[in-house]
This record gives structure tokens, C-alpha cells and sequence, in this order.
């Protein structure tokens, strides 16, 4: 019995190994774009961000997962630009369409997803512009986007769950994670591009969008090497995360928190009982239960918070991180638990900035929190897609089945 588990988790790490490396194929796809077309978009994106006196306001258009992706961008957006407002589908305090300055952003894989389209129209009928990334030029929304005087869309060519050819990524990437973590690099090393753009350096190659994306993908090779840097650790962490009947609650808050949501929903598609940490619905710890943490410096308070309540009602910790020297750590080395911690590797350069103790809170961040490119929230994107792959593999869960759970 021991042997087949052993082989089993052998087969386990190569599948991590084998996504996570077709992830960072990904992302080098996007050096294959025609910079031309991704000069285009960055310029018009520079138009309107240019400083002004007047308030400005970006609509962010998306669902499930691609929101997820767009709203990384519009916190950037919202961190640099003091008169941009950034406003989502998600707002619980919505900022009503008014016209004037106003900026549509819509992702949509498929170009078939009714509430954004629906949403699409809205903003065309107004007279607003609109700007569409979609991966279907067949789509419905890339019809009308590109049909409109005021609009203007950039395909990303990448498989979404709505694909239907039978190949390795139906096992290694499933539900289409594809495109959702094209977008979420293109537009954070588009921001790049923006901002060189804005300071007078206008390049048609976009160097700086290239050497961003680059870095993106060389912090993401470093994923597929963990079990060579920790040997038998991610054996253990996946024995530990998998085979258990308890709920799954995963917490983040920020950049972070995105992922953590899109993590949430993996397991949900898993079959699995999961919650999002800061959702209204989610129950309170119970033994059984495991508690994942997604935090790349350790030390947001919330997520300290979070790992105290969840220990002291007998619940697992399993946080996922970048900075072996954080508050989180300690909690768990305290308790016996510092195999149940994920660490993800990222460039020797970086490692200073995961790095200490103190504290924080969402809204009380440093500057370089506020500021910084998300190494770490990609890096995470691309783990937890890999872990959601070996998930598959060991719950014995094909890609339809996951299809049927999804929303």
C-alpha cells in the first residue's frame, strides 16, 4: 500500500514539474505578439491616463477568473494615478456611469460571456470607449468592440474552457487557465510600457513590456525546481492538502487575494467544499478544516489573524508564501507545523523584498507594496494552477467533470 502511494506521489511531482513548466510556456507566448499591436493598445491606454485635472474612471468588465486578472491591473492603476477611480462589477459601492471621461476595460476569453457582453453594449450605447483583450476574435464581444468607433480589442491567443480539442493541457492545465494568467502578466508588464511612454520614451518594440515579461517567466521557471531545492517537501505538502474530507478555506487579502479567489474556485471544481476567508457565508474553523493562507511577505495581519483563530480550533495551516523569515512562519514553527508552509522560490534579486517581520494591514501598506510588479502573485497564480493539476490527477477528476462544476 505504502509502495503504490509512494509511486503515486512520484507521479504526482513530475505532473506539478509538467505544469508548471507549460505555464511558463505561457507566458513566453506573449513575447510572440505583435508589438506592434501591444505599442497600440499601451498608447491608448497613455492617452487617457495622461495626467489631467479631471477625474477620471475605468470600468473593469469581466467574471470569474478574468476579473480576477483585471483587477491586478486596476490596482496598479489606482496605486499610480491619483485622479484615475478604478470600479468593478464587484464594487459593493458602485460609482454610476456618467458621461465624460470614462474608460471601458473588458476580458473576456471567450467573447461569449453574456453579463460582460451585456455590459459591452451598455458602454457603447453611452458613447463611452471601450477596450476588450479576448483570446476569440469570433467572439460575440470581439464583433462589437471592433465595430465600434470608440473601441478597440487586442486577441491573446490561448485555450479557455470552452476549448475543445484533447490534448495534454486538458490534464496539465484544466478549465483553462491559460488565458486568464496571459492577461494578468500582459497587462502588469503593459503598465511598464505605459509608464515609459508617459515619460516621453516611445518604442514600437516596447522593450520595457518584453524585458517584464522575461522577468515573469524566469521567476516562473524557479517553480518547477522546488522539489529539487527542498526534496520530498512538496511530496509531503500534497499528501497533506489532498486527501482529507475537512472544508477548504483560503484567505488573501490584496494582489494576493486575487489569487486566493481564483485558488478558491479551483476546489470547488475539485469537488471539494471550499470558501473564500473574507466571504460572508464562510464558517467558522473546525477540525478537519485547512486553512490556506496566500501571502507573499507573511506578515499581513490578516492573514496572522486568520492562521491564530484557525490553529486554536484544531484546524490545518497550509499557507502559501514567499518569505521563509515572516511572522507566519514563526506561528508555525512554533506549533511543529513548518512542513505544512509553502515557500515559493523567486529571483535572488527579489528575495530581499520577501523578506522580515513587520506587520501590516491592507490598508496601511508600505510604498513598495503599493508599487511593486506582482512576482509573487503570479508566481502563486502558476503554483496554485499546478497544484490544481495534481489535484485533478490525484482525486482522479477529468477535465469534463470539472466542467460540469463550474459556474
Amino acid at each position: 500500500m505504502e509502495a503504490t502511494l509512494a509511486a503515486l506521489m512520484s507521479g504526482l511531482i513530475e505532473t506539478f514539474r509538467d505544469a508548471t513548466i507549460l505555464q511558463c510556456g505561457f507566458l513566453e507566448k506573449l513575447l510572440d505578439l505583435d508589438m506592434a499591436n501591444v505599442a497600440a493598445f499601451s498608447d491608448s491606454m497613455v492617452e487617457f491616463l495622461r495626467p489631467t485635472q479631471e477625474n477620471k474612471f475605468v470600468y473593469g468588465l469581466a467574471a470569474g477568473r478574468s476579473a480576477l486578472a483585471l483587477y491586478s491591473f486596476l490596482q496598479l492603476i489606482q496605486n499610480h494615478f491619483d485622479n484615475v477611480f478604478p470600479f468593478t462589477l464587484e464594487d459593493p459601492l458602485q460609482r454610476h456611469y456618467r458621461k465624460g471621461k470614462n474608460l471601458g476595460i473588458a476580458i473576456s476569453g471567450s467573447g461569449e460571456t453574456q453579463s460582460v457582453n451585456k455590459y459591452i453594449d451598455d458602454l457603447i450605447t453611452r458613447g463611452g470607449e471601450i477596450k476588450l483583450i479576448t483570446a476569440n476574435e469570433n467572439g460575440m464581444a470581439y464583433k462589437m468592440v471592433s465595430e465600434y468607433e470608440r473601441g478597440s480589442a487586442l486577441v491573446i491567443k490561448a485555450r479557455t474552457k470552452y476549448a475543445t480539442d484533447k490534448d495534454m493541457r486538458s490534464r496539465l492545465s484544466p478549465m483553462g487557465t491559460e488565458f486568464e494568467l496571459e492577461v494578468l502578466a500582459f497587462l502588469n508588464a503593459l503598465f511598464v510600457d505605459i509608464q515609459s511612454r508617459l515619460k516621453g520614451v516611445c518604442d514600437s518594440s516596447c522593450p520595457e513590456y518584453q524585458s517584464k515579461i522575461k522577468d515573469f517567466e524566469e521567476n516562473a521557471r524557479l517553480i518547477s525546481q522546488m522539489d529539487e531545492l527542498n526534496p520530498g517537501h512538496l511530496d509531503y505538502w500534497f499528501k497533506r492538502l489532498l486527501p482529507r474530507s475537512g472544508r477548504y478555506i483560503i484567505g488573501g487579502v490584496g494582489r494576493s487575494g486575487l489569487v486566493a479567489r481564483a485558488f478558491e474556485m479551483r476546489f470547488t471544481h475539485l469537488n471539494k467544499i471550499s470558501y473564500w476567508e473574507r466571504d460572508f457565508n464562510t464558517p467558522s474553523f473546525q477540525i478537519g478544516d485547512v486553512y490556506i493562507p496566500i501571502t507573499g511577505i507573511g506578515n499581513t495581519y490578516e492573514a496572522l489573524e486568520g492562521t491564530i483563530t484557525a490553529l486554536s480550533k484544531g484546524a490545518d495551516v497550509m499557507p502559501i508564501t514567499a518569505n521563509p523569515s515572516s511572522r507566519q512562519v514563526a506561528i508555525l514553527e512554533k506549533h511543529g507545523r513548518k512542513k505544512d508552509i509553502a515557500i515559493i522560490p523567486v529571483k535572488p534579486e527579489y528575495a530581499e523584498l520577501f523578506s522580515g517581520d513587520t506587520s501590516s494591514t491592507t490598508w496601511l501598506m508600505s510604498d513598495y507594496t503599493k508599487f511593486r510588479y506582482p512576482i509573487f502573485e503570479i508566481n502563486a497564480s502558476i503554483f496554485t494552477n499546478s497544484v490544481v493539476a495534481v489535484g485533478a490527477e490525484f482525486l482522479g477528476i477529468m477535465e469534463e467533470g470539472m466542467k460540469r462544476m463550474h459556474v
